[in-house]
């Protein structure tokens, strides 16, 4: 077996051999300018430990067994073959003679949710192949470092399974004179993406990573390298290398208070900062010498912890209305799961912070770390079709999981419906209420594993997006090939297109029963779920559609119902659909020509510029044309070593487009368990007293709801025990600690459910903390983020709820937060979309294409921005949208 491996090995950039440390060094020696040196092996740990494993184990079960462990280590002989094994690996490497740093690289440091760097020791000023022995065997005592083994029970690791590599590298003997420190291609201080966070001192870099001496700080743009800021400091002493070690030297009154760095080594250092995220392809923490003239990087890692910037940016369209506190609770967790699950999954470090948060009950998320992970597109590999060739092989290596991640996905699908099933169907009257409790956790775990790989869905449809459009603009200008994708684009089908046709088919039957429409018209609302009665053959239909679509949800919060349970919200856009399939047919026979058994889609001639009304039959089938006959012409114009490449990513951006909506589909599923657990819980704490209404449990945080549930069910027990045993007097103790134990959860709920209720009518600010900056407006023009194209001149009508739904008057401008395939139906009536939130990915944009609908997204504060009646012009090309009454005032 090698114990040794050079940086320069293929192997060496293995986390498993290498550890964290190890496998970064060797990853940024390709490249970058790295001291030399070699990897002692995490194979070389457990062979050195194999005799001691056994003992080992033993002590694990003492009182103080990480001391004891690392004693055992520190005592046990180093095998001879080691030392010549060290030799060879030195001499290979340059370090002959050479002092050297000798670091721990624990092969856990870079899991997911795990933060073991910094917890293991590192040796300095080296010299000798026996002294770098005794540090390596130091090195793995270190694992056992109390605090290190205290860290692994906490997070559950087997103490057993945790192994060390260790680095030798060459020291770079930083003088007095010189300067080294870390560097931050981005500054996680502050949360400035655009700008490089730079620490130096004099001498060895040890007295900037300790963090305990006074070090200099220098900030610098990423793009010119201009300094903004430098903060200089005092610097009474250095540490240099001396003899097998290091020292501390003072420093001379004139040296204390000069910058570590020039100018332009301060820029040096940024460039190297910016050339190791590029390498890595994401942002690092480096570590960095100067010595004799020469900048060398010494360590790299992931930067994974910012300041954040809480904003709407993230969480606008995904959470367009307050949450309750017992939902976001529910999910929250489950959601950070899947982040760091996806991240993995697309070769990326873990967060080891919060991406999105609760603040006001509005959902916040973490810009900082949104624009740190943003656009992690290899495009390197997709600058030129010379680039993409030579790339084949590592696009196929690298995202081999894209192909099969949707047939894994499917494959896992059986067991999610399925623990859906027995959990919908587990009795609860006979539960008690920890029990009961326990069932509503049980239904937030299922959800919790079957998100696992849902965000990583998200996050390749928009990637995959990404790459189409990079590859189709190597061959057409930026409108050309926006035109082209879309029309590549155009025919997706989709769980909500067919939910949507199957919405279509109910209007139809009920534009083809004038007496049924009549009495719809007449009956708006909950008076239209009862009137439906007396027509049995449609409402058979519409339970029908229900009992198949009916867990879809009106709002993300599980405090809101589904379909099922407010029938009425679908019975009115039925109603709506109805109503313009039988204008339209009108205007069609006045026209002389041919009605058609389904209702047009999109928007009057006379409103949109460019954009005829089709029957969705025959705009479907010519999409579809569209779509086929320009994959052909792409992809015959495509190199023929490319064509492949091509004609798959179209097929997997069609494919994750699907998948995408579905897994939302199913995703809402957990929606009606969980309110059914969650009402019966509810009830059980009104019939105590606890609570006025079932439902206000939501308002209720996890934390205080478990503690005083588990509180209440000890204080049942001890009731309980002392009742059998005759002692009244202590049952009626047992009684009252029970109910002691659930009486904070009164205050708790009623103060949450009045801020909820404000919030529900405050427009949320956009950044949390701060003064919202002002729309981005040009005279009467606000400019947003193009979503479909095309141009439309109207009324709006703003949309804050479903409850406004049947309001919504034929031909107007729809605008509002954001949209959900629940308020697909409004389109069909909409002659363009004016959203707060979301992109050309989201549900608004997406849905507008379809429908040929002009449509523009982002426009802050739309809702309270525009009033219903106002006239606006949308136009969805340029991302625009003008106040025409403002100027026709004006003029």
């Amino acid at each position: 077996m090698s114990l040794t491996l050079s940086f320069t090995d293929p192997l060496a950039t293995d986390l498993a051999r290498s550890g964290g440390k190890g496998a970064s060094l060797a990853k940024a020696a390709q490249n970058l300018p790295v001291p030399g040196g070699f990897i002692v092996t995490a194979d070389a740990y457990t062979h050195f430990i194999a005799p001691l494993q056994t003992r080992i184990t033993e002590l694990i079960g003492t009182d103080s067994p990480a001391e004891a462990i690392a004693e055992l280590i520190r005592t046990t002989a180093i095998p001879e073959a080691w030392l010549t094994e060290f030799a060879e690996a030195a001499t290979s490497a340059g370090l002959d003679g050479e002092a050297v740093a000798v670091r721990s690289s624990g092969t856990m440091e870079d899991l997911p949710g795990a933060a073991f760097a910094g917890q293991h020791d590192t040796y300095l000023g080296v010299r000798g192949i026996p002294a770098i022995a005794e540090a390596v065997r130091d090195c793995y005592a270190s694992l056992w470092n109390e605090h290190a083994f205290r860290y692994r029970r906490q997070l559950g690791v087997d103490q057993l399974e945790a192994r060390m590599a260790v680095v030798v590298q060459l020291m770079v003997a930083v003088g007095a004179e010189e300067a080294a420190g870390v560097a931050f291609s981005v500054d996680p201080v502050r949360g400035n993406t655009d700008e490089v966070l730079i620490n130096a001192a004099f001498g060895l870099g040890e007295t900037v990573v300790g963090g305990e001496e006074p070090v200099d700080e220098f900030r610098v743009r990423r793009d010119n390298g201009e300094q903004v800021a430098a903060e200089i400091a005092e610097k009474p002493t250095a540490l240099v290398l001396r003899g097998d070690g290091t020292a501390s030297t003072h420093l001379g009154e004139g040296q204390r208070t000069r910058p570590a760095l020039t100018q332009e080594q301060t820029r040096a250092v940024a460039e190297l900062a910016v050339e190791a995220e590029n390498h890595f392809g994401f942002a690092q923490d480096i570590e960095w010498a100067i010595h004799d003239g020469h900048l060398y990087l010494l360590q790299s890692r992931p930067i994974t912890r910012v300041a954040p910037r809480w904003t709407r940016d993230e969480s606008a369209e995904r959470f367009p209305t307050p949450v309750t506190p017992l939902t976001w609770d529910l999910v929250e967790a489950g959601f950070h799961h899947s982040l760091n699950h996806s991240f993995d999954l697309m070769g990326l470090p873990p967060f080891d912070d919060k991406w999105f948060v609760m603040r006001d009950f509005y959902i916040y998320g973490n810009q900082t770390a949104v624009d740190l992970y943003a656009g992690r597109l290899p495009t390197n590999m997709l600058s030129s079709v010379e680039a993409i060739t030579e790339s084949l092989p590592q696009i196929a290596r690298q995202f081999g999981w894209v192909q099969e991640l949707p047939v894994q996905w499917m494959r896992d699908l059986d067991t999610y419906l399925i623990g859906i099933g027995r959990l919908s169907n587990e009795p609860l009257e006979d539960k008690s209420l920890l029990e009961v409790w326990e069932h509503v956790i049980a239904i937030s775990d299922l959800g919790t594993e079957y998100f696992r790989p849902n965000i990583a869905i998200s996050l390749t449809q928009g990637t995959l997006y990404a790459a189409l459009q990079r590859m189709l603009s190597l061959a057409l200008d930026e409108e050309q090939a926006q035109v082209v994708f879309e029309r590549l684009m155009a025919s997706t089908e989709t769980k909500t297109s067919q939910v949507n046709s199957e919405l279509r088919v109910l209007a139809d039957v009920v534009a083809d029963d004038p007496e049924l429409l009549a009495a719809l018209e007449d009956n708006h609302g909950e008076a239209g779920v009862a009137v439906i009665e007396q027509f049995p053959e449609f409402a058979g239909e519409f339970e029908k559609f229900l009992a198949q679509h009916g867990h879809r949800e009106l709002d993300f919060d599980a405090y809101h119902p589904t379909w099922v349970e407010a029938p009425h919200i679908v019975l009115d856009q039925i109603r709506l659909l109805a109503a313009r399939t039988v204008k339209e047919r009108a205007a069609a026979s006045g026209r002389g020509e041919p009605s058609t058994e389904s209702s047009a889609g999109g928007a009057d001639d006379a409103g949109v510029t460019g954009q005829p009304a089709q029957s969705p039959a025959s705009s479907g089938m010519e999409r579809k044309i569209v779509q086929a006959e320009t994959e052909r012409a792409v992809v015959n114009a495509a190199p023929e070593q490319l064509r492949y490449l091509v004609q798959e990513v179209i097929r997997l951006a069609r494919s994750y487009t699907a998948l995408d909506d579905l897994e939302h589909y199913q995703t809402t599923r957990l929606t009606l368990p969980m309110r059914r657990a969650l009402k019966e819980l509810g009830s059980r704490l009104v019939d105590a007293g606890v609570l006025p209404e079932a439902s206000d449990v939501y308002f209720i945080d996890f934390e205080h709801l478990d503690e005083a549930i588990r509180a209440a069910d000890t204080g049942a027990a001890e009731a309980g025990a002392a009742n059998a045993d005759g002692g009244a007097g202590a049952s009626a103790a047992g009684t009252s600690d029970r109910a002691a134990a659930l009486s904070g959860l009164t205050e708790i709920a009623a103060k949450n459910k009045t801020a909820y209720q404000a919030a529900v009518d405050r427009t949320p600010e956009w950044e949390y903390g701060a003064s919202t900056p002002a729309y981005d407006t040009d005279g009467d023009h606000i400019t947003g983020t193009a979503g479909s194209p095309g141009t439309v001149e109207g009324e709006v009508f703003v949309v804050h709820s479903p409850a406004d739904f049947s309001s919504f008057p034929d031909g107007a401008i729809l605008v509002a937060r954001t949209t959900n395939p629940a308020w697909t139906a409004l389109f069909y009536q909409a002659s363009g979309v004016i959203t707060e939130s979301g992109g050309a990915l989201s549900h608004g944009a997406v849905t507008a294409r379809e429908l040929g609908l002009p449509a523009v997204m982002a426009i802050r504060d739309a809702t309270s921005r525009f009033t219903s009646g106002q006239r606006v012009r949308v136009d969805g090309s340029t991302g625009t949208v003008t106040d025409l009454d403002s100027a026709v005032a004006a003029g």
